[in-house]
Formats: C-alpha cells, structure tokens, sequence
C-alpha cells in the first residue's frame, strides 16, 4: 500500500502595518536626537571658525616679519576695524615708509593699481573679513580700532614705529562666537593675540567664555 501522503498546514501568516502610536514615538526619538545633535554640530563649527582665522591671522603676522628678515627693510602690518568691534575689518602688510605718522599702505584698497594697496615687492599681502566669514555680525575686536606694529629687519623685533599702546601685555585682537550660539548672555569661545616687544604674537583661550579651546594656554 501506498503511504498517504500528509498535507502539512501553515498558520496563514499575518502582515502587520506600523500604528499612528508607534510612528508617533519613533518621530519623537528621531526629534530629541536631533535636538542633542545639533547644538554639538554648531558648537564643533563656531570653535573650528575661530581657530582657522586665529591661525591665519598669525601666519599673516609671521610672514610679515619673515619679509623684513628676508628683504632686509622694516616691514609694517595694519589694520582697520570701524570703533574696534566692527562687522567689517581688513588687515594689509607692506613695507614702511619714510614717515612713520601714517601707516605705509591701505587695506582697503582692493586695487592693485591704486596708491595705497598694501604689497611688498609686487605681492599682495591683505586679509578682510570675507576671507573668514561671509555673515554681517561682529567676529573680531580690535585695540585699537586701527592702527600698526612695524617689524625690524635685524631680528624681527618690533620696530620704533609702532603704536606703543599695543604692547602693554593686554589683548591686541581677540575674536569670539557669534551672538547666536549664546547661552544665559555669554558667548561659548574666544581667542585672544597678543604682541610682545620682541615681536612675538601669540594666541590664548579667554577663560571668561562658557568653553575652553584646547591646545592654547587661558589668557
């Protein structure tokens, strides 16, 4: 006799959709996660903002004393900020001139055939706000509002010509967060550049902020 063959039964299987609770809850989570994302992103992107342009800034000021060392003339950098604490700045370097009661050239000068654009041997040397951030807010502070530092070309040390008001051991430039990244009215970052008599510009972290940028010493 042929065995019967047994017809096994499945259960018949059940497809479950997603309820309005359950999607509720997950676009809940998605919400707070994002919420505790993204004041970390925002603050990773002001601190990065305010290291690049401290650092540039920095290298703007040791090339010019590399190019009194090198050219063997005083080499000057100025700079010009409307009241000191402005949406606008530049900064330009050029070689000095025989008179020390005006500064050598004009960073606002965006000309390079017009008196005054700032360049030492047929190279430009200027930096303005746009090359660190292109919004219309305060970033950087300047002491004061305008004014100059020369190098010599011995040693690089800071020349007779510069504004004595300068070197007095306080701030000479510092830039912060911006406004909208506040916390109970006090700015998350700043970092402060300092001059010696010697020449040496130098950056710290301003301990009076809510956070610390690490690798510089506290002011």
């Amino acid at each position: 006799m042929k065995a019967e063959s047994k017809k096994v039964s499945h259960p018949a299987h059940t497809e479950r959709g997603v309820t309005v609770l359950e999607l509720m809850i997950t676009v809940g989570i998605i919400a707070v996660a994002i919420g505790l994302v993204t004041p970390t992103i925002q603050t990773t992107l002001e601190k990065r903002r305010l290291v690049q342009a401290a650092e540039d800034i920095a290298n703007f000021v040791a090339v010019a004393q590399s190019l009194a060392v090198a050219t063997n003339e005083p080499v000057t950098v100025m700079w010009d900020g409307a009241n000191g604490h402005s949406a606008d700045f530049c900064f330009g370097v050029s070689h000095s001139t025989a008179s020390p009661s005006s500064a050598p050239c004009d960073c606002n000068v965006t000309n390079p055939a017009t008196t005054g654009f700032c360049e030492v041997d047929g190279t430009p040397y200027r930096l303005s706000k746009d090359d660190f951030v292109k919004i219309s807010s305060e970033f950087l502070h300047l002491r004061p509002a305008d004014g100059r530092f020369t190098f010599d070309p011995i040693r690089g040390n800071l020349g007779a010509w510069s504004d004595v008001e300068i070197v007095d051991g306080d701030w000479l430039f510092y830039m912060h967060s911006s406004n909208a990244t506040k916390v109970g009215g006090v700015r998350l970052f700043e970092l402060q550049m300092r001059l010696s008599p010697s020449g040496r510009f130098s950056i710290c972290t301003d301990d009076d902020r809510l956070m610390l940028i690490g690798s510089y010493p506290v002011c």
